[in-house]
């Protein structure tokens, strides 16, 4: 592991021991090929697979004697994965670039002194990778020959296969075999091992040749030593987030390096991998001191030096009061520190440059940080004077050294704590609305915006880019919803080091050059560059996109281009007022902001939901795959579909958005519902009815809302049938859960229930369908085992042949019936499941479909609404796997079968 590069000072920590003798070395053991490697060890691939020979039973069980056959020590079993996929693919890969490099190469001695047992093993070491990279790529830049790329490729996936297939199916990364046994007995070490030379070798390959990374999550594999050592020193979230993040370069790096300390963790007790829980609360905030402050040098309201421009002919006697007269002018507030006297001065900024005095007005740096840092006050509109004076000295260095000068005048500064104003009044309230409402502008006005975060403030610009950029990645300004507002409003953002302030695009660029200079010393890492631009990407890469929309260079109707690139970034980011959302996605995107300010409600989620509907609506347009959403997700009739909020989750995503179509959310009150029924039970299950809806929809029965069709019954139970969706054209398929049955189902153990489908259709030849591709699924659901590995090598024969049902070869005049079997995995939600109630399976993929054997879904119940469309209220996602004959028959075991029939592709998701 001594190739990958750690913070300075921090020493390797994962010690790898190898156990074979010269005469094991991959090189006096080697075949005709790679791939045939475990055959000419007398290995067999079920031996590869680790796997037993099962019996025919669902319940999975082994052939008695069978483990008995060429029973192998788990020694032998790990020094086998060690010699092959560590010594042998380095020697292959290597051999293909003409660079000669032996077993031996890579060992070291134990020097511990011995004298009962002697000590065959040696340590590994990878310090020589670097030079033989660095060999790979002089021979390169000689011969310019790439046709080896496919090759090595071909090794490094092949390799990636083999550990995913023992390691990614479950968070310890061992595959548990009968009785408990383990028959994947590799230490975590070892496999790390792996990992991370492959990983480097496929790095290498990719910058020698020049052959960008193109999204790829190679291997799907993590580290359990890594994820477990990251998440001892980091929130679970912010783990869970490194571990997804990161190839392994960037995870061992950020395991070795600094955290955040165990005062801080304390606060993330109930934090998830999905989400950050911390909050502070506010009876036990502490503001904080400038470093370096002798004394308390706090007060609760500020010393006032009075109004310069403009003048409004008013004469206020706070910062308070100065500000509710710009704020009444329509005017900017902002401030400037008075070093000699030691108090503050109030400016109003007009947007309109050319304005009577504007001339007078100074520019200002607006301030982005976290409250969490300890520059807050949830009590009063002050900071300590330390702090306030340490703030303006930053400003000052800003603008005299690192921005453009603009104006003579000293500048000034616009900090939240100071200019939204503090209140539970109405008076108060209503200045924070408008503070709100105007941050747009505030920070778009700006000369810049500066981020202060002491995490950051903590290494000089000069440290190794590595440091600055793990920085970066981990500060809590990168993982707060407001201050990702700011990042996207400003024109010009700066991050504030020890020494001095960085733009953006330079920390980019500086990272760029720092991956290509350790690429040609032999390091192709790529994590420093990862971390920046996760961070900066949409401060950067998509913000003259997202302008375009706020400017209205797009279409009204286009606006749900942006939000996929919303979603994506909001993953890594929290905040404390879930309602918080959409005020600033709003100011993102050019919304107005008191439109969503202005919808008052109580409940803090009723109210996140109150303005994530008034959102869709103004939207208007969504790609029809987000109906596959993992997400939680609104309880709105009509708008069930949508997710409730975008932050922190990571896992999969909207669904299908990239290939599918988009569709208007429709309004289907003005059309007429042709006498369909609907069952109404009430008082208890003592009146249970079956009203036409065509004789029963009057203004009687409250029937005057447009978004609902309400019937309100004599005991006060309404029934609402929503007259807006949104319109799909997947195709979906009906299903009833019987209570002779299907207990399991609904009682939704195991969340999963299954499917099956058989079209009658004439047959011409032999269906070969493709090999399951990779694809994201929820976290808890299981992953059907893959029988062999990839498609290389004898080891990957038979991979065509376990792809779902095959039909025999017929006459073409001939129809026969095909079985196809799928698995429902339902992803966790609070759905109460019914007998006897129609429930509808929408996918991306019409059953039978033979591109592809894993694929999104959604659950929902079967309902009635105008138009002649089929109407259907979502309940949650879900992912459905083929059933393949190779697969582990514990997947199905126990799940309740139901047959279905044709699908229909004319639906209204409410």
């Amino acid at each position: 592991m001594d190739h990958l590069k750690l913070p300075e000072g921090a020493k390797p920590f994962i010690v790898v021991a190898y156990d074979g003798e010269e005469k094991d070395y991959y090189e006096r053991l080697k075949g005709r090929d790679f791939f045939a490697f475990p055959q000419s060890q007398d290995w067999t691939d079920d031996d590869v697979e680790c796997r037993l020979k099962q019996t025919g039973d669902l319940m999975g069980g082994t052939v008695e004697g069978e483990e008995k056959k060429k029973t192998r020590q788990p020694w032998e079993i790990e020094k086998f994965f060690h010699t092959w996929l560590f010594f042998g693919l380095i020697i292959e890969v290597f051999t293909l670039v003409d660079v000669s490099v032996t077993t031996s190469d890579f060992l070291v001695p134990f020097t511990q002194k011995t004298i009962l047992k002697p000590q065959v093993s040696h340590l590994v070491t990878t310090g020589v990778l670097p030079e033989k990279i660095r060999e790979w790529r002089e021979n390169f830049r000689t011969s310019r020959n790439s046709e080896n790329f496919n090759k090595i490729m071909q090794l490094l996936d092949y390799v990636g296969n083999v550990v995913d297939r023992h390691c990614a199916n479950g968070k310890d990364h061992r595959s548990p075999g009968q009785y408990g046994k383990v028959t994947w007995p590799v230490k975590d070490e070892i496999t790390t091992s792996i990992i991370a030379v492959a990983a480097m070798l496929r790095k290498a390959a990719r910058s020698i040749y020049n052959r960008p990374k193109k999204g790829e999550r190679w291997p799907v594999t993590n580290s359990e030593i890594l994820r477990l050592r990251i998440q001892r020193k980091w929130c679970r979230s912010d783990a869970a987030m490194i571990m997804e993040d990161f190839d392994i370069d960037g995870q061992y790096y950020i395991a070795a390096a600094e955290s955040q300390p165990p005062e801080k963790l304390d606060t993330h007790y109930a934090c998830t991998d999905h989400s950050c829980e911390a909050k502070i609360a506010d009876g036990t905030y502490v503001i904080q001191h400038a470093n370096g402050c002798v004394g308390d040098d706090y007060e609760p309201i500020p010393k006032f030096l009075g109004h310069l421009e403009p003048s409004y002919g008013k004469s206020p006697d706070t910062v308070r009061q100065a500000i509710m007269d710009i704020y009444d002018a329509q005017d900017l507030p902002f401030l400037r520190w008075d070093f000699e006297e030691r108090g503050l001065v109030t400016f109003g900024h007009k947007e309109d440059r050319y304005a009577e005095g504007a001339d007078k007005i100074p520019p200002y740096v607006a301030i982005s940080h976290v409250w969490a840092n300890g520059m807050g006050n949830p009590f009063d509109n002050s900071l300590p004077y330390c702090q306030l004076e340490w703030i303006q000295k930053l400003v000052d260095d800003l603008c005299l050294n690192h921005v453009s000068k603009i104006s003579d005048q000293k500048p000034g500064f616009w900090m939240d704590i100071l200019c939204c104003l503090v209140g539970n009044d109405k008076k108060s309230q209503d200045y924070k609305k408008s503070s709100i409402a105007s941050m747009r502008k505030i920070y778009a006005e700006a000369v810049a915006v500066l981020i202060i975060d002491p995490w950051l403030m903590a290494v000089p610009s000069t440290a190794d880019m590595s440091e600055v950029c793990a920085r970066i990645y981990a500060a809590a300004w990168s993982r707060r919803l407001w201050t990702h507002q700011e990042g996207f409003l400003g024109k010009d953002v700066y991050y504030q080091f020890q020494d001095k302030p960085i733009a953006f695009g330079e920390v980019n660029k500086m990272a760029e050059e720092h991956q290509e200079r350790l690429a040609r010393q032999g390091y192709p890492i790529t994590f420093p560059l990862e971390a920046s631009s996760k961070t900066s990407f949409y401060y950067t890469g998509i913000k003259d996109f997202i302008r375009g929309i706020s400017d209205g260079h797009f279409q009204r109707d286009q606006r749900w281009i942006v939000y996929q690139h919303l979603a994506n970034s909001l993953g890594y980011r929290a905040t404390t007022k879930i309602s918080d959302e959409l005020l600033c996605i709003a100011s993102i995107i050019g919304l107005t902001v008191k439109d969503y300010t202005s919808i008052e409600e109580s409940n803090e989620e009723r109210l996140a939901e109150l303005r994530m509907e008034a959102f869709l609506h103004e939207v208007g347009r969504f790609r029809q795959g987000i109906i596959f959403n993992s997400y939680r997700r609104l309880t709105i009739p009509g708008f069930r579909w949508a997710p409730l909020s975008l932050l922190g989750h990571r896992s999969s995503g909207l669904g299908d958005l990239d290939g599918s179509p988009d569709a208007a959310i429709k309004d289907f009150s003005d059309r007429t519902v042709n006498d369909k029924y609907v069952e109404v039970s009430a008082l208890g299950g003592k009146l249970n009815t079956k009203i036409n809806l065509t004789k029963h929809m009057t203004k009687t029965l409250g029937l005057n809302n447009k978004k609902l069709l309400e019937m309100t019954l004599g005991d006060g139970k309404t029934v609402l049938l929503p007259t807006v969706g949104l319109p799909v054209d997947y195709p979906g398929y009906t299903i009833k859960f019987l209570p002779n049955e299907h207990g399991l189902t609904v009682n939704m153990a195991e969340r999963r229930f299954g499917l099956k489908y058989s079209p009658v259709r004439k047959v011409t030849s032999i269906v070969k369908p493709p090999p399951m591709p990779k694809v994201p699924s929820f976290g808890k659901v299981p992953t059907l085992g893959k029988g062999k590995f990839g498609g290389l090598g004898s080891s990957s024969q038979a991979t065509a042949e376990q792809a779902a049902p095959v039909a025999e070869a017929a006459a073409d005049t001939v129809a026969e019936i095909v079985s196809y079997e799928y698995v429902v995995h339902v992803a966790e939600n609070d759905v109460q499941w019914d007998y006897d109630r129609n429930y509808t399976v929408i996918l991306q993929k019409n059953l039978g479909d033979k591109s592809g054997t894993e694929f999104l879904a959604m659950v929902g119940l079967m309902s009635v609404g105008p138009g002649d469309r089929y109407w259907v209220q979502s309940l949650c996602s879900a992912v459905i796997r083929a059933w393949r004959p190779g697969d582990d028959r514990k997947i199905k075991a126990g799940i309740d079968m139901m047959d279905v029939s044709e699908a229909k592709t004319n639906w209204v998701v409410t």
